[in-house]
């Protein structure tokens, strides 16, 4: 099993940069928190896009949460890159008209 920490540097080193999707879009992993007892994986990452700086929080429970609590493969690494760039993808698209969504992002400058 893979510990906080290891899954901290994992998805860091798998999400950080600039984003080929995102057309100028760059990610910087800010915090991870993997809750041992229950199956919960929290990310806050900062997002630059438009000239925009963001801080969203990023809360996954159940199936996307126990990603994390067995090996890291690689495979499992491109799964969830894959769905937080999404859920980022939805959250800049209706973070103006949801109120579910603007509460997830802190405009930074």
């Amino acid at each position: 099993m893979a510990t906080p920490e290891q899954v901290r540097e994992a998805l860091t080193r798998k999400l950080s940069g600039l984003q080929s999707e995102g057309g100028g879009t760059s990610l910087d992993v800010l915090d991870v928190k993997v809750q041992s007892v229950f199956s919960e994986l929290l990310l806050k990452i900062r997002v630059s896009v438009s000239g925009q700086l963001w801080e969203v929080s990023l809360d996954y429970q159940g199936h996307e949460a126990s990603l994390v609590s067995g090996d890291l493969s690689e495979d499992t690494l491109n799964y969830l890159g894959f769905l937080v760039r999404t859920y980022l993808f939805e959250w800049w698209h209706t973070k103006d008209t949801e109120k579910s969504s603007a509460r997830m992002g802190k405009r930074l400058h």
